[in-house]
């Protein structure tokens, strides 16, 4: 948990700085947003790899690996001189965060029955996105007083923190295969979820769900402080209650997951996210400047991503059945986030030429794209005690 924390902080504590490192090395505004798509798609980079490699030498090297990969780039941010080598370097760190959602989160389900990995999820979820909580008030205090590049230096040493617990305690939970990376089987692995319609409606729906709230963390300091003239310490405050209903949204799935069907906790999220999305819309339309609008509309879809989110990734996780469930994460992921980014430098280009009313726009047709991904989704409930008998035999060879 201190591991995502750290990960996901570098990505949030960062922005209310984002001002001043484009200042400083004479960027564009464009800039703001490129430092983030460049972390999310170094996140994507090795989606494809690292599967393979965890099932070939096990979860706890690989991770160990890239917690190391993450720690040295943000050690590496104190010595830039150009905005290129901040993204580069942002890119790194996204390839080291990429290791949470391919290694780390197989590992909890493969660790847990059905219910109890839901729940656990959710619960890590809750203390990793205290980062978008904490992280914009935390950055925004830091920049107050200290250089921006000091943010890194603190992410640095939480994550040796995290490195020396994980050192100390992970066990080895998966097998060692040797013929992971063979080149047959490595096509063979990523053949199966590629083949399944239901596995790519499920990346995909998870892809266009987190759009509308990455593009506010995105575009947020352009819109917020740039445009709207706020501080960085008003910016911070904005982040508060969507960072909390995304916190709440987690903490209802974790509370209502043995009691709500999956199905009715997937439907109650999405129509939080279309109301959400159309007060953007109306707001957005009608309000000059639109960012109060859209603060109500992504703080309800931050509510109903929440409450989701556990829900939809568990079940385009186990859309396929296969032996190497850290492939078939990494391929999910991969194509999540290259959704999410494509629709997110969309959003961006319109928002810039069009103004606000482009994000109440985009907020809609995304939510609008979820709701018919997620019709029926779920299977009936009979449907998921099979599934889930066949997955709990096949245990052992997991």
């Amino acid at each position: 948990m201190l591991f995502e924390f750290a990960v996901y902080i570098s990505n949030d504590m960062i922005m209310p700085g984002m001002p001043l490192v484009t200042r400083e090395f004479g960027a564009t505004a464009e800039a703001t947003t490129l430092a983030l798509t460049a972390a999310m798609l170094g996140n994507a980079s090795l989606q494809w790899l690292l599967g393979p490699l965890a099932d070939r030498f096990g979860r706890r090297r690989v991770l160990l690996s890239g917690l190391a990969m993450f720690i040295v780039a943000c050690l590496a941010v104190h010595y830039v001189q150009t905005m290129p080598q901040f993204i580069l370097l942002r890119f790194l760190q996204g390839m080291g965060c990429c290791f949470v959602l391919t290694v780390g989160y197989p590992t909890v389900h493969e660790a847990f029955e059905e219910k109890t990995a839901v729940r656990v999820m959710a619960l890590m979820a809750n203390v990793s996105l205290l980062s978008p909580l904490f992280g914009p008030l935390a950055g925004a205090a830091v920049v107050s007083f200290w250089p921006w590049r000091s943010i890194f230096w603190l992410i640095a040493i939480v994550a040796v923190v995290s490195f020396i617990g994980l050192y100390r305690t992970m066990p080895e939970l998966s097998r060692h295969d040797r013929n992971a990376l063979n080149a047959t089987q490595l096509w063979q692995g990523y053949k199966l979820p590629l083949s399944s319609a239901r596995f790519w409606r499920g990346a995909v729906l998870t892809g266009l769900a987190v759009t509308p709230l990455l593009t506010w963390i995105a575009l947020g300091p352009v819109f917020l402080i740039e445009r709207a003239g706020l501080s960085q310490m008003q910016y911070a405050m904005l982040q508060v209650p969507v960072f909390a209903a995304l916190i709440l949204g987690n903490v209802v799935l974790a509370r209502q997951v043995g009691r709500w069907s999956n199905g009715r906790l997937l439907a109650t999220g999405v129509a939080a996210m279309l109301i959400g999305a159309a007060v953007s819309l109306v707001g957005t339309a009608i309000l000059a400047p639109g960012y109060p609008a859209l603060l109500i509309g992504t703080t309800l879809h931050a509510f109903g991503m929440g409450l989701s989110y556990g829900v939809v990734y568990r079940q385009s996780l186990f859309a396929v059945d296969s032996p190497n469930r850290a492939t078939v994460a990494g391929m999910l992921s991969m194509i999540t986030i290259v959704v999410a980014v494509a629709v997110i430098e969309a959003m961006k280009f319109a928002y810039l030429h069009f103004g606000d009313a482009a994000l109440g726009i985009g907020a809609m047709l995304a939510a609008a794209l979820v709701a018919v991904l997620a019709a029926n989704f779920v299977p009936p409930p009979q449907d998921v005690l099979a599934q889930s008998g066949r997955r709990t035999s096949a245990a052992p060879r997991e």
